[in-house]
């Protein structure tokens, strides 16, 4: 039997480290969105990619993962989304 055994306890991760938003200066949630485009080969526009993310080294994260298809040629940060206490999205 494994009763006579110790019991141990994993951690969980704590509630604020598994969403994408993250506490910033003003102490609401807020993201920071990033247009990636792309290189395009023959005619045709060049693909574009919007990824919200707490940071670019998330946000490029996110792009080697989900679109390792697409060379980067460009990143702008194009704003920050901030949700306050008592949003509907909170």
């Amino acid at each position: 039997m494994l009763s006579h055994m110790p019991k141990t306890r994993t951690e969980r991760p704590s509630r604020g480290q598994k969403t994408g938003f993250r506490p910033g200066h003003s102490g609401a949630c807020e993201a920071r969105l990033y247009q990636f485009t792309g290189v395009t080969i023959g005619e045709g526009q060049p693909p574009i990619e919007w990824v919200a993310a707490s940071d670019f080294h998330e946000a490029i994260a996110y792009m080697r993962k989900w679109h390792s298809d697409i060379e980067i040629q460009r990143v702008e940060l194009v704003a920050m989304i901030e949700l306050v206490s008592g949003s509907p999205l909170n």
